[in-house]
């Protein structure tokens, strides 16, 4: 089969358009359930790409401050305890926290920042390297901007204080988060008048984030600062990694289930078309050997029909998973990695990233199977003399 035959590519096509009914059907189902699979490896195999990319620029720890249970403020003054810890590379106090824009339904991110400080997110840090933020100012995101502009917020913007009293604040720049979607509600702020506008003391914050030198060494100072402070909570990166994979290992469960249905139904209809020719194949299989066809001729044309059929639906399904993930964001299959706020796919951009070695599975698992399939019983008639097919 090496070499292409175009007359017997030809009567293979036209052999496709005269049973087109069965044809479209077959193609139907098989661009469906390529489709489906390709969709739950690529939306699983990128969200899990991507966050494994946001986790690089988290801090090695970061400790949270619990009061009766509940999460509270953490005084500066802790930063300078936890720095006496062997091991701890560095430590600052963030300020952080969701206001509610509630004339637009929105939750903005404000992040305290301090232009003394080095800034953990590469994206912050170089946008504040060529631009300084002021005492009064704010720098926010186009899509903020857009959302301020819809209430008439054009120059500076009033935050209302837990006290009820605003606080104006100028908006000095807007910047673009690229494809980094998770950046869309971001306003940075002034640290102090973001303590301001959250109500805390000139010694409270969020949270203090940690950087450690020896990684190997996360869980051992781990545990020593959760007995140092036994009201705190203690997260490292580990713990998140940790967090983000059994999330994942849930999900692909039920991928894992799709996936085993979809193969199931396949299958079915595999060993529908294995299980034998109809009449009308076999009498036709008869005829081009009456003919003089030979036993290779009818399985060359039987192989380009099947691989026309089965590469095509394959081509289809895997640009329709395509467009579906990568084009539309995946819309209700991307939501089952909604867990509670931790994962939502609406703040996932869903870059183009494919594992090769999954589509070679999906592609082994369809294409060489239909064509076995549609060899195997063609061979069996095709080996039988002319008149015995034809009776």
């Amino acid at each position: 089969m090496s070499n292409i035959n175009f007359y017997l590519l030809e009567y293979a096509k036209n052999y496709i358009l005269r049973h087109k009914n069965k044809n479209i059907f077959i193609v139907i189902v098989f661009t469906l359930l390529v489709a489906l699979l390709c969709t739950l490896f690529f939306v699983s195999t990128t969200v899990e790409y991507e966050m494994e990319s946001r986790l690089e620029n988290q801090p090695d720890i970061v400790v949270q401050n619990y009061k009766a249970g509940r999460l509270s403020t953490i005084k500066s003054g802790m930063v300078d305890k936890l720095l006496e810890i062997d091991g701890v590379s560095w430590a600052t106090q963030r300020v952080y926290g969701k206001y509610r824009f509630s004339k637009e339904g929105a939750s903005l991110n404000l992040v305290g920042v301090d232009p003394f400080e080095e800034q953990e997110n590469p994206f912050i840090a170089k946008l504040l390297e060529k631009n300084q933020l002021n005492e009064n100012d704010i720098f926010v995101s186009q899509h903020v901007k857009e959302l301020m502009h819809k209430a008439y917020y054009d120059d500076y913007f009033n935050f209302i204080k837990p006290d009820g009293k605003l606080l104006r604040l100028n908006i000095a720049k807007s910047f673009d988060v690229g494809d980094r979607k998770y950046l869309e509600d971001l306003v940075l702020v002034n640290k102090d008048k973001l303590r301001e506008i959250f109500g805390y003391k000139a010694d409270e914050g969020s949270d203090i984030a940690l950087g450690v030198a020896n990684k190997n060494e996360l869980a051992f100072i781990r545990t020593k600062i959760a007995l140092m402070l036994p009201n705190a909570k203690v997260t490292s990166k580990d713990d998140l990694k940790v967090a983000y994979k059994n999330l994942f290992n849930y999900d692909s469960g039920v991928f894992l289930s799709v996936f085993i249905v979809a193969i199931f139904t396949f299958f079915i209809i595999i060993y529908d078309k294995a299980n034998g020719l109809s009449s009308e194949e076999k009498r036709e299989i008869g005829i081009l050997k009456a003919v003089g066809w030979r036993v290779e001729d009818v399985l060359h044309a039987k192989f380009y029909e099947a691989f026309i059929i089965s590469f095509f639906s394959f081509f289809v399904g895997f640009l329709l998973a395509f467009i579906y993930v990568f084009v539309l964001k995946a819309p209700y299959i991307g939501d089952i990695f909604m867990h509670d706020q931790l994962f939502d796919i609406k703040n996932f951009n869903l870059n183009v990233h494919l594992e090769f070695s999954y589509i070679l599975l999906i592609f082994l698992l369809s294409v060489p199977v239909y064509i076995a399939a549609t060899l195997i019983p063609s061979w069996r008639v095709a080996t039988l003399d002319a008149d015995e097919v034809m009776r």
